[in-house]
């Protein structure tokens, strides 16, 4: 397969799979379902993840939250879900799931919100519902309330660790500059060290996939079996990236 083919394939997945998550979520009645990020201009390229808003009366977004991972799965099989209290939406939840497809993985993030509390940010496009919602920056729980954090376990730090380093497959092959996103990287894995008694090796981190081959080989260690599962797969996705664009 050549890199055009590979494109074509990924855009087409990934056109498929949006076109699941809008018909899933309709299904359960929201007010409405907005886009964001480079997806409400036809997408970056290829790599580009799927952002998605979707807003339900207040009332209703209790028993929506106690079914997403059901909802989940029914989308696409799932790798990875990494939930964020500290970037979800006041009563709602943020999720970053990366999705099994036919022709590899994928991220969306997810954010679930209630009516009260939706704010629109004004580049979303509508895809279902009311477009009428307040338009503004999203106020997200981060801002509410600075005292709330993210628990911790060993799977849910693993899992975020894992979310990044296959974020980090678009950053190498987009050549990101500057450091921010690899200080990201850094924390997490020095944190994740440093929470379960250096469970992990300690590595000097870049963003190539020589860093992220080494990343993943320390985490099957210490990982569950659905883990090593999404291990495997971002792995053999990496390994095909890096033979089309090296």
């Amino acid at each position: 397969m050549d890199r055009e083919e590979f494109r074509q394939k990924r855009i087409e997945c990934r056109k498929q799979l949006l076109e699941k998550i809008i018909d899933t979520f309709k299904s359960l009645h929201p007010v409405a379902i907005h886009q964001f990020g480079s997806g409400t201009t036809g997408f970056k390229d290829e790599f580009s993840d799927i952002d998605i808003w979707i807003t339900y009366e207040d009332d209703k977004v209790d028993d929506m939250l106690k079914q997403l991972s059901n909802i989940f799965r029914d989308i696409a099989p799932v790798l990875i879900r990494h939930h964020s209290k500290s970037w979800s939406p006041v009563g709602g939840s943020a999720n970053s799931v990366i999705h099994d497809t036919e022709f590899g993985p994928f991220v969306v993030d997810y954010y679930i919100s209630k009516l009260s509390e939706t704010v629109i940010k004004d580049d979303s496009k509508i895809l279902f519902g009311d477009d009428s919602l307040k338009r503004g920056i999203w106020r997200l729980n981060k801002e509410v309330d600075k005292n709330m954090h993210d628990s911790h376990t060993l799977k849910k730090d693993v899992d975020l660790l894992l979310d990044l380093i296959f974020i980090s497959i678009k950053g190498i092959v987009r050549k990101w500059v500057g450091d921010d996103f690899v200080n990201i990287l850094r924390t997490v894995h020095k944190d994740l060290r440093k929470r379960y008694d250096r469970k992990i090796k300690r590595r000097r981190i870049s963003l190539s996939f020589r860093s992220d081959y080494r990343l993943l080989s320390d985490l099957y260690h210490i990982a569950n079996k659905n883990q090593r599962r999404a291990i495997s797969k971002i792995r053999r996705y990496a390994k095909q990236v890096e033979a089309l664009h090296t």
